[in-house]
């Protein structure tokens, strides 16, 4: 009885250590995953939205680069209309002390100043600013004009005290 008994005993073992294994794998995948949506969740978390047109501008950051002396800021455009074009006609911003900076490029999406935005779907919009140095710490304005394929009338659009996060 006892020869039956150890070599079941030595399966179970096995069996379980097995099991134990592939759980903490799986406990370990699912602790990346969730980690990486946390911080998708984080990065796509407005800190300001302007709504106009029936499209929220989300602001996500005003980011600096010190050696190439820009600032982007970046935003979500989430278009709650039917499908439509969209174009960036300019762009401005001003610094506390009154120093104003013009666009250098605007990224909608993949494309340049104009693309289609598609209903209630975000699409990454980047407006770049050249000539910026790193002492800059604040814009007090970031002003945008734009236009939709239905309208050719320009609307104005303003962030103000924007916090420039250097790297």
């Amino acid at each position: 009885m006892t020869r039956f008994i150890s070599p079941i005993l030595l399966l179970l073992s096995f069996l379980f250590t097995y099991q134990s294994t592939n759980a903490q794998a799986s406990c370990d995948d699912l602790k990346k995953e969730n980690e990486y949506l946390k911080n998708a969740l984080k990065i796509s978390t407005p800190t300001k939205t302007i709504t106009s047109s029936k499209i929220d501008f989300n602001l996500l950051k005003v980011e600096g680069a010190a050696k190439e002396q820009t600032a982007s800021v970046i935003l979500t455009l989430v278009n709650h209309d039917v499908n439509r074009d969209f174009h960036f006609s300019k762009a401005v911003a001003i610094d506390m002390e009154g120093n104003e900076y013009e666009f250098l490029d605007i990224k909608i999406g993949s494309a340049s100043i104009i693309n289609k935005i598609y209903t209630d779907t975000p699409i990454k919009t980047v407006v770049k600013f050249s000539k910026v140095l790193p002492a800059v710490k604040i814009f007090k304005l970031v002003s945008v004009a734009y236009y939709t394929g239905e309208t050719l009338k320009t609307i104005d659009l303003e962030f103000k005290d924007l916090a420039i996060s250097w790297k």
